[in-house]
C-alpha cells in the first residue's frame, strides 16, 4: 500500500512524523528480513537476485520474503525521498 508523498503537502512537522513512522517500519522490515537470512543463510539483495533470475525453486516462504523485500525497497525510497524534501543527508543504513 504505497502513499502518495505528495499528498502530505510540505509541512515539515507533518513530513517529519511521516518520517519517523517508515523508519519504525523499515526497522521492523529488517528484522523479519534478517529471520529469513539467518534461516536460509542468504542476504536478501542475493536471495531477490537468485529469485528474479529462476535460480530457487518455488517456496511459500521465498514468496513471504521477497514480499518483505519489495516492501523494505519501497519504504526506503519513500524515507529517501522525504529526507530529500526536508534537506537532511540520505539514510545509508536498512
Amino acid at each position: 500500500m504505497e502513499e502518495d508523498l505528495s499528498a502530505l503537502g510540505s509541512d515539515h512537522e507533518t513530513l517529519r512524523r511521516y518520517l519517523q513512522r517508515l523508519e519504525d517500519n523499515i526497522v521492523q522490515v529488517s528484522r523479519r528480513l534478517k529471520r529469513f537470512e539467518e534461516e536460509f543463510g542468504m542476504d536478501s539483495e542475493v536471495f531477490y537476485a537468485k529469485l528474479q533470475n529462476a535460480e530457487l525453486e518455488e517456496r511459500v516462504e521465498y514468496s513471504e520474503w521477497a514480499g518483505e523485500h519489495e516492501v523494505l525497497q519501497r519504504l526506503m525510497r519513500q524515507r529517501d525521498e522525504l529526507q530529500r524534501r526536508l534537506g537532511l543527508p540520505r539514510s545509508r543504513k536498512k
